[in-house]
């Protein structure tokens, strides 16, 4: 499986965003795992986007896989809500409408691309969708992915639970690429 998903992750190019839809049930904890692994293998920086605390989720599940949590303690993060740190969280981001979090978000992030080109695991996003207020914020909140794409000096990878979105208008999710299962 290691050397699967090494190959997987070479073929991903800078500038892409990639988009890892998973059901609750899924051990998504170890393709995170696997993704620090590879991208540390190939010197690349990591920094996680934690929303709402679900980075504690993965590395209690990594503890418990027996993949190692230990894994994400030197690794930088910038928090948005939430209050549980893991790694090494250098900046916390309140959540707010979808262009004040992006400007705050880019605030912190860009001077990190200047120094090094950046694997970008996020988790959690999918709860951004279940907050928003409106279809408005929800088309918003994924223009904001939209304008990351094609930046060479960062691959990101977002981990969206598609259990969590069926609550929230399948619609907004089908913009994204989703799969909504013949719902939208």
């Amino acid at each position: 499986m290691k050397i699967m998903l090494g190959r997987i992750w070479d073929s991903i190019k800078f500038g892409e965003t990639v988009l890892l839809e998973h059901s609750a049930t899924t051990p998504t904890a170890l393709g995170l795992c696997h993704l620090i692994k590879w991208a540390k293998g190939k010197e690349y920086d990591v920094l996680i986007d934690d929303i709402l605390d679900s980075l504690y989720l993965y590395k209690m599940q990594m503890k418990l896989s027996g993949c190692g949590d230990e894994i994400l303690d030197n690794v930088k993060v910038i928090k948005a809500g939430g209050r549980l740190e893991v790694g090494k969280v250098i900046e916390r981001l309140s959540i707010k409408e979808p262009v004040i979090q992006e400007r705050e978000y880019r605030r912190v992030f860009d001077p990190l691309l200047e120094e090094t080109k950046v694997v970008n695991p996020v988790v959690g996003f999918e709860k951004l969708l279940l907050l928003a207020d409106s279809k408005r914020e929800i088309i918003t909140t994924l223009n904001n992915i939209l304008s990351f794409v094609g930046d060479e000096r960062r691959i990101a990878f977002y981990f969206i639970n598609v259990d969590v979105l069926e609550s929230i208008t399948p619609k907004g999710f089908a913009i994204a690429g989703g799969n909504c299962n013949d719902r939208c």
